[in-house]
């Protein structure tokens, strides 16, 4: 009986990565050759679609990372956030600005820069997360910003701004606009 469970186990989960990188294979392929025109999408796109969509399935490959994708690979920038912090005391003396906590290991910076990729769904119209995700997100965001205040004994409040970076297009570039903007996703006070 423990090794049929163990099993199913393995099934699903096997099941839920095998469905969300078709998934994902569909969003690429359709979303690059067909994205200004409308199309009837197969019937595997769709079921894959709704699957991945499903409540149940959503949270669980949001919170494990499974539906992260394969971008590293494409030829397109990533998108890349930034959040800043400005530590006061208890005067509102500004203390110190720092656009990253102090890390002992490499390993908590890589995972502190890839959590920003879980932000995009704060600004996708294509994404509709019930309240409580987006809840996560403002918790995960206000974690981080009790971590920084940590690291400074003196202050006693903290404001998190969240930045989108908005890069010069290649048009932008070419006529010496190389600068880039960032766009505020969300500020919080603590």
């Amino acid at each position: 009986m423990k090794k049929k469970l163990q099993l199913s186990g393995i099934f699903i989960v096997l099941l839920i990565v095998f469905t969300i990188g078709m998934k994902g294979t569909f969003d690429g392929y359709y979303g690059f050759y067909y994205e200004n025109n409308n199309y009837d999408k197969p019937l595997a796109y769709v079921i894959s679609e709704n699957f991945a969509l499903s409540k149940p399935i959503n949270m669980f490959t949001s919170y494990t990372g499974f539906d992260t994708g394969y971008g590293f690979y494409a030829p397109n920038v990533a998108s890349d956030f930034v959040m800043s912090f400005e530590l006061k005391d208890k005067n509102g003396t500004l203390l110190e600005q720092k656009t990253m906590p102090y890390f002992k290991s490499k390993e908590s910076r890589v995972r502190y820069t890839t959590v920003f990729n879980m932000f995009l769904d704060k600004i996708s119209d294509k994404n509709t997360y019930d309240r409580k995700y987006y809840q996560y997100l403002d918790i995960i965001i206000r974690q981080i910003a009790e971590h920084v205040m940590k690291e400074n004994p003196k202050a006693s409040s903290v404001t998190t701004k969240l930045y989108l970076s908005d890069y010069p297009t290649i048009a932008d570039f070419k006529q010496g606009r190389t600068n880039e903007n960032l766009i505020l996703i969300d500020e919080f006070k603590h």
